[in-house]
């Protein structure tokens, strides 16, 4: 009699899920108390995935940009180049444009492309390797007190391969359906408590999960896929710019019992046309 697989994963995956919902509600409950204590939470945050089976340092750089074409429409364009581990080299370069469509003044539907290159070193074959995918999005602006609480919900259609070496390059074949769900949180706090964030230093605080929709056993054979938690502070130069660096711990659920942990510092930059 063949065992039955539980599409869920197993004990590592809940236990990994687990440790993922406890530190969400660390964070949260640190935001609602003062922004002093954030930092010995967020360190209690990375203490726990030290026992990675892999841990990963790495850089990240990316600009967010918002050109507004009318008072309900906009274009929204972000590109970002990540490095590998120990920033030795690039290992991904994302190019994601949309356009997006105000609902209210706090709520919008965005839809775009996001065009991806992957460096891969399969059997000493380094190459770059396209994972082009297909997004909407719902966003909720909240405004706080002085602070901004920021929603967003994303779906995504990617199309993930089976790759090989041949002559020298690695390429791609038989590729299979996998959509994801993201949900996305960001709190924005100047520093200043008695007023709104119009020019000068903030803090911030985000957590994104990550669900395989669709087609998981073509992706970790999971639900759940991963989480990506950080805390910055930043520079707003006016209405139009920010300037952000931060830290961001990435947790990876892998196909197995495996799972993987990211160390990165991140470089933003925000515009608004």
């Amino acid at each position: 009699m063949r065992e039955k697989k539980n599409p869920l994963g197993d004990k590592t995956h809940a236990k990994g899920l687990m440790k993922v919902y406890l530190c969400t509600q660390i964070i949260i409950s640190t935001l609602k108390t003062d922004k002093r204590f954030i930092v010995s939470f967020f360190l209690v945050f990375t203490s726990i995935f030290t026992s990675a089976q892999q841990n990963k340092f790495s850089g990240w750089a990316m600009t967010l940009n918002t050109i507004s074409l009318s008072p309900k429409f906009s274009v929204v364009f972000d590109s970002q180049l990540r490095s590998n581990d120990q920033w030795k080299q690039p290992e991904t370069f994302i190019l994601r444009p949309g356009l997006t469509y105000v609902l209210k003044k706090n709520i919008s539907l965005s839809t775009g492309l996001a065009l991806i290159n992957n460096w891969k070193t399969i059997g000493g074959v380094r190459d770059g390797v396209s994972d082009n995918r297909i997004w909407q999005q719902l966003g909720i602006i909240q405004q706080v007190k002085n602070a901004v609480l920021q929603h967003r919900i994303r779906t995504e259609e990617r199309w993930i391969p089976v790759l090989k070496v041949s002559d020298n390059e690695i390429v791609k074949s038989d590729p299979k359906f996998n959509a994801r769900f993201r949900y996305f949180t960001r709190w924005i706090s100047p520093f200043s408590k008695t007023q709104k964030l119009t020019k000068g230093m903030y803090w911030a605080a985000q957590n994104e999960f990550f669900f395989n929709a669709a087609g998981a056993r073509h992706a970790n054979r999971k639900l759940f896929d991963q989480s990506r938690t950080y805390v910055g502070t930043g520079y707003r130069l006016g209405q139009y710019a920010d300037l952000e660096l931060g830290y961001m711990l990435v947790y990876v659920e892998g196909r197995n019992r495996d799972y993987t942990t990211n160390n990165i510092i991140q470089l933003s930059s925000f515009l608004r046309l």
